[in-house]
């Protein structure tokens, strides 16, 4: 069976863990890593299928990784989907940031939290869709955000923009819905995944516990 091979780099450990929790299914095999150059690195010698990006890594920006990959011949065809820090409350992804993941070339662009147990269809139907022509997206000619790659446009890619730069009122209120259930699913698997550490902890103590050698008259030492 083929595996599809999935780069995912984000700084934040939580992150990393829920990245690797919902790709890390079935055909997936995922790398995480911490930082750009860790990503840099794993990409010279290795050709994933797709890579996640989150946008606010310290070292090496996921936008910047994503121009060096749509630079290079042997990584263009690479579906990159980066990921935009969360906002304010009350806010959306600025413009700024939209028009970076647009000249970076990026196939789509996203938004903590991704506690959101959708991510792996979106990166599957990512991979599905046609592929572009090559720099297509470093030139601009490619929105990331006008679901262009998706027959009837990706119900969960980022708001589409009007001509004015402006989202629509109605657009703008799903689009803070979503947010806040990806929110609100985000602390879900957080409280679960405290939940697992906290029982392993546990067990942990038991097990070091039932390690420990026996006296004369069977007591713990």
């Amino acid at each position: 069976m083929a595996t599809t091979s999935i780069l995912a780099a984000d700084a934040d450990p939580l992150q990393r863990q829920l990245l690797d929790m919902l790709l890390g299914l079935g055909t997936f095999d995922v790398a995480v890593v911490a930082s750009g150059a860790e990503a840099l690195a794993h990409l010279r010698g290795h050709t994933p299928d797709a890579a996640v990006l989150a946008m606010d890594l310290s070292d090496v920006a996921g936008s910047v990784i994503c121009r060096k990959m749509k630079s290079v011949k042997r990584l263009a065809h690479v579906r990159v989907v980066l990921v935009a820090p969360e906002p304010e409350p009350g806010s959306t992804v600025s413009e700024g940031l939209r028009r970076e993941a647009r000249e970076a070339g990026a196939d789509l662009l996203l938004q903590k939290p991704l506690g959101d147990k959708n991510l792996r269809e979106r990166v599957q139907r990512l991979l599905e869709a046609p592929a572009r022509p090559l720099g297509a997206g470093a030139a601009g000619g490619n929105d990331v955000l006008d679901g262009a790659l998706f027959p009837g446009g990706d119900p969960n890619a980022l708001t589409p923009m009007l001509g004015s730069g402006t989202p629509a009122a109605s657009e703008l209120g799903g689009l803070r819905a979503e947010v806040a259930r990806l929110r609100h699913e985000n602390e879900t698997l957080k409280a679960r995944l405290a939940k697992v550490k906290e029982r392993n902890r546990v067990l942990q103590a038991e097990l070091d516990e039932a390690r420990k050698p026996r006296g004369l008259f069977g007591r713990r030492t």
